[in-house]
C-alpha cells in the first residue's frame, strides 16, 4: 500500500512554507477537493500554523533589517554623542578656570600636562564624512603627540575660494550649517606650543 511522502526533512522555515502552500494549493483544486472533502487537520486548523510560519518568516526578516540598519546607524550615533562630550569637556574646562580640584566635579578627570615639543607635523588621515544630520559633515585625523588643538578649514570644492576656518578645538568635529548637496574640502592643522602645523592633505565630502 502506498503512502504519502512527507517531504519536509531537511527543509528550512521558507522552504517549509513553500512546501506547505503548494500542499494548500493542491488539495484545494476541484480533483482533490472531490477526493479530500474533510481533510485533517482542517483547512481553517492547517491555514493557522501555515500563516503563523509564514508571520514568524516574515517577522525576523523584518527584525533582521532593522538589526542591520541599527548597526550601521551605530557609529555615527557614536560619533555624535563623542561631540556633545567634547562639548561638555570644554565647558567644564572654560568654567572651572583650569582648577584642577574643580575639574573632577564636573565627571572629568583631570589630563596630564603637555610637555612642550617642537615643531609639529602636518595631521595624517584626515577624513571628511556625512553626518546623519542635513547640512553637516563630519571631520576628524589621527591624533598629533603634543596637542590638543586643531583647525579645521573647508570651503567649495573646486570653487578656487580661499579656506575659512569652520571649526578650532578637538580632532573630531561635526561641520554644521552647510548646504545640502554641496560637495566641501576640508583640512586640518594642528596647534602646539611651537605654533600651528602645516596643513593636511584635504579630504572631500558632499553635505547630505
Amino acid at each position: 500500500m502506498a503512502r504519502a511522502k512527507l517531504g519536509i526533512d531537511g527543509k528550512n522555515a521558507e522552504e517549509l512554507f513553500a512546501y506547505s502552500t503548494t500542499l494548500i494549493n493542491t488539495i484545494a483544486q476541484p480533483a482533490g477537493a472531490a477526493i479530500y472533502a474533510t481533510p485533517e487537520p482542517s483547512v481553517a486548523d492547517f491555514n493557522l500554523t501555515h500563516n503563523a510560519l509564514g508571520a514568524g518568516i516574515t517577522l525576523v526578516a523584518s527584525l533582521k533589517s532593522q538589526l542591520a540598519a541599527a548597526q550601521e546607524n551605530l557609529p555615527l550615533l557614536v560619533d555624535d554623542h563623542e561631540d556633545s562630550i567634547r562639548a561638555r569637556a570644554t565647558y567644564v574646562d572654560d568654567t572651572s578656570g583650569g582648577d584642577p580640584a574643580k575639574i573632577p566635579l564636573g565627571g572629568f578627570a583631570v589630563a596630564a600636562t603637555a610637555q612642550p615639543i617642537g615643531p609639529l607635523p602636518a595631521p595624517e588621515n584626515v577624513k571628511a564624512v556625512m553626518s546623519i544630520y542635513a547640512g553637516a559633515i563630519k571631520t576628524s585625523c589621527n591624533v598629533v603627540d603634543g596637542t590638543k588643538t586643531y583647525i579645521t578649514e573647508c570651503r567649495v570644492h573646486q570653487s578656487g575660494a580661499p579656506f575659512a576656518q569652520c571649526a578650532l578645538g578637538p580632532r573630531k568635529n561635526t561641520n554644521a550649517g552647510l548646504t545640502s548637496g554641496t560637495v566641501y574640502a576640508f583640512r586640518m592643522a594642528a596647534l602646539g606650543t611651537a605654533g600651528q602645523s602645516p596643513w593636511s592633505d584635504e579630504a572631500v565630502c558632499m553635505a547630505p
